[in-house]
């Protein structure tokens, strides 16, 4: 109950922490109260006999506190430096006509400084105690070297008395302040704990979308068993930037008599959701142009998806040029002949044969609206050998930065690991590579999505 009555006496005086924040509340409270303590300590000077010059002093500093209340609790017009000039005028009068160094005033600075720095911004804080001390160091001086100006107490029980009354003043005033301030940052503080209650729900709910949306796009994917009906010998290093990937492969069966095998990687625009959303475009198109040609080249593949992403996005036909797609390295493999057809778009493929490495370089063009993309790709035939290695990769594992000096592993160093490597078994080559990268990344973020495929003849 008196909680209430409290809190309903708080937002009477500062008014609602909707219309104001904790600053301007407080400078309605500094105001309010200083009007009251104006007030107060004319009637008790008056009974005390004390000058009539600090009366004049206080009541017309009491009307400006007044015009400055008004202005702020209902115009919302802030005159702070002009409370502030009119407070030390009124401390200062009451300085001098109260005994100086002796008198009650000197604990009312006290207050007064903390007053002052509650209601402004902490870029003003040094002004403002500079402006305060300096005020009481000036008066000081007069009284040292003026003492005449500085007036005592009529009587030694005034004085007690007035000690007494400002203490009073300065208890009640640092308290109604510190309750300000509690009941602020009390709501403060439930305010942050809600948003933080609501972010936090808001999180798990996008978060636990991707994870599915992950899903989906693993069971799009074909998992390490099936590629391994096409190509036993062989493995994917697939390992997502965030929960969802901008890289892809593609793994199918073509041709009349099913006798080709198609092995597609992409690197899409971006990673996470965005890239994730073009992998599903460009798997359901890879899909669709394998079904719909029975006998295609891998460069009528490519020039057919550039076409077909272009008319997705609606490159070409917007205000705002999209120019979202993806690079890809694409093979077609004969399994009765081993001729193997390779193009590319942005992406090269390395052969390793007899422990040397060769690399089938791409078209310098993306899937998707270039200024080349008038041009076909490129369409190269390679005769296949027993025990050669294909390695197809996007750009994530050579753009990852580690290592001691914080850089780039770069492609020379793959093509280096690539080689090294290339005699063992596909599975130890693969937990290698997995390796490599690990302790080259060390405790930086993933730069980008990583994928890398390699299968042997």
């Amino acid at each position: 109950m008196i909680k209430n009555k409290l809190k309903q006496f708080d937002i009477l005086i500062a008014g609602n922490s909707l219309d104001f924040d904790v600053e301007k509340r407080l400078f309605n409270i500094a105001v309010f109260v200083s009007f009251l303590v104006s007030i107060l300590s004319l009637i008790i000077n008056a009974n005390l006999d004390m000058p009539e010059v600090l009366q004049v002093i206080i009541a017309f500093g009491s009307i400006f506190l007044i015009y400055i209340y008004i202005n702020s609790r209902i115009l919302h017009q802030f005159f702070i430096w002009t409370y502030i000039i009119v407070a030390l005028l009124i401390l200062s009068g009451s300085w001098l006509l109260n005994e100086g160094p002796n008198g009650s005033i000197n604990y009312l600075y006290v207050l007064t400084l903390f007053v002052f720095l509650s209601i402004t911004n902490h870029n003003k804080h040094l002004i403002i105690s500079f402006l305060v001390i300096g005020n009481l160091v000036i008066l000081y001086l007069i009284s040292y070297y003026f003492p005449n100006l500085v007036l005592s107490y009529p009587s030694e029980s005034i004085r007690n008395a007035d000690l007494l009354l400002t203490v009073g003043y300065v208890i009640g005033f640092s308290a109604l302040i510190f309750s300000s301030l509690r009941r602020n940052f009390e709501n403060e503080k439930k305010t942050i704990e809600i948003q933080k209650t609501e972010l936090e729900l808001q999180n798990k709910h996008i978060t636990d979308s991707i994870q599915y949306a992950k899903e989906i796009q693993q069971g799009l994917l074909q998992d390490t068993e099936t590629i391994r009906t096409y190509f036993p010998e062989s493995f994917v290093f697939w390992q997502p930037k965030d929960i969802v990937s901008g890289d892809f492969y593609f793994f199918k069966e073509c041709g009349q008599h099913k006798d080709k095998v198609v092995c597609a990687l992409a690197d899409c625009t971006g990673h996470g959701v965005p890239g994730a959303l073009i992998t599903i475009l460009g798997l359901s198109l890879l899909n669709e142009i394998t079904l719909q040609n029975q006998e295609p080249t891998a460069g009528e593949i490519l020039n057919q998806l550039r076409i077909r992403i272009k008319n997705a996005l609606r490159q070409g036909k917007r205000s705002v040029e999209n120019r979202d797609g993806m690079d890809m390295a694409l093979c077609i493999l004969d399994k009765q002949t081993k001729v193997l057809q390779f193009a590319g778009a942005n992406r090269p493929m390395y052969l390793v044969r007899s422990g040397e490495l060769i690399e089938f370089k791409p078209n310098r063009m993306p899937i998707g609206v270039h200024h080349f993309d008038g041009k076909a790709f490129n369409n190269h035939n390679i005769q296949l050998k027993d025990g050669d290695i294909i390695y197809l990769f996007t750009d994530g594992f050579a753009d990852q930065f580690g290592g001691n000096e914080n850089r780039k592993f770069f492609l020379a160093n793959l093509k280096k690991s690539i080689l090294l490597h290339s005699d063992l078994p596909m599975e130890k080559q693969y937990k290698i590579m997995k390796k490599t990268f690990q302790d080259w990344k060390g405790a930086n973020e993933q730069t980008d999505d990583i994928l890398v495929i390699g299968f042997k003849i």
